[in-house]
């Protein structure tokens, strides 16, 4: 089936960064529903879709991964990306695609803990209600690898204004690059656990800021899965063929990026507000891949997740076609 692909994918538009573009109301019979992540760490995925040929009809949604994990669950959407930490608690509603996740072996840049203080001192923290899986993380982190349980509140209002009232602040996506990107910041060596010289952590203009993806490497030695590609069991069943189509397309459009890097950074460029050169230290760091090593830390992050009280069960991973 060859349709015309949906519009509105033109990365030179405001559409294009996710603003009002959600469009929810009853598709037609053909089409199928896709997440799309808003923030620059998806670019990659959907990137390379506009650089092939049409391969059925489908409509982009746009929203952050708390939004897509709710509009997936309740029927809204057949195709996401969904975090993590949901999935742990939706596996008998979803599929999942065997060859894409989002991941970091490390530094990851986009989720970070930005502190007044260095992180062993931390008594109190805002969380970014943005995602669900970088607040369990956080949660790991500080409980297993600091000793800490501090005192969690929802983020409301600025950055600035909340580390007036709390000792960190939760930032994910494009607010955490621009929180920690605004003023010139300084990596520092690894020295003594916490404080701004400490494992993962970088001094900058709000005091101390922790990388989540260089922090959970140090703690387990593993890759941090942050989100899945999933399906609805029922939307499997119906359509199993351009499923597995949505996936292809997916694992196109990463492989085009892969290859032409200079003309992915040239068209974020245009969109968001980074130089080209972080832009392409960012998307180097950011991996799509589903291998067994980033499924050895998905199972280590749900481990530690029941360990703390965050997860009931280990999920068992359930794919596409199996």
């Amino acid at each position: 089936m060859r349709i015309e692909e949906q519009q509105g994918l033109d990365k030179g538009t405001a559409a294009g960064r996710g603003e009002a573009r959600e469009r929810r109301e009853a598709p037609d019979q053909g089409t199928i529903r896709i997440g799309h992540f808003e923030f620059l760490n998806g670019y990659p995925l959907y990137y390379g879709l506009e650089k092939g040929a049409g391969w059925g009809c489908f409509q982009l949604v746009n929203g952050v991964p708390t939004t897509l994990n709710r509009l997936l669950l309740a029927g809204e959407l057949d195709i996401s990306p969904v975090s993590s930490i949901e999935y742990a608690s939706h596996a008998d509603e979803l599929l999942l695609f065997p060859r894409i996740s989002i991941t970091a072996d490390g530094a990851v840049d986009s989720i970070r803990l930005v502190c007044r203080r260095p992180i062993d001192e931390v008594a109190t923290v805002a969380l970014t209600g943005q995602s669900a899986t970088s607040v369990v993380l956080l949660k790991i982190l500080l409980k297993q690898k600091y000793g800490l349980e501090p005192e969690y509140s929802a983020l409301e209002g600025g950055v600035e204004a909340a580390l007036e009232r709390h000792d960190a602040v939760l930032l994910i996506g494009d607010q955490a690059l621009e929180a920690f990107y605004r003023e010139p910041a300084v990596e520092t060596a690894a020295g003594s656990p916490g404080g701004a010289d400490g494992p993962g952590g970088s001094a900058g203009a709000a005091g101390c800021s922790y990388d989540l993806g260089t922090e959970w490497k140090q703690l387990t030695g593993l890759p941090m899965v942050f989100a899945l590609w999933a399906v609805r069991r029922p939307f499997f069943e119906a359509r199993a063929d351009e499923t597995r189509e949505v996936e292809d397309r997916l694992i196109y459009s990463i492989d085009y990026c892969r290859g032409h890097w200079d003309e992915v950074v040239e068209a974020a460029s245009r969109i968001y507000p980074f130089d080209r050169e972080l832009l392409s230290s960012y998307f180097l760091k950011l991996r799509y891949d589903f291998s067994s090593q980033y499924q050895r830390g998905l199972a280590d992050f749900y481990r530690r997740a029941v360990e703390i009280g965050e997860a009931r069960a280990e999920p068992r991973l359930q794919f596409i076609g199996e």
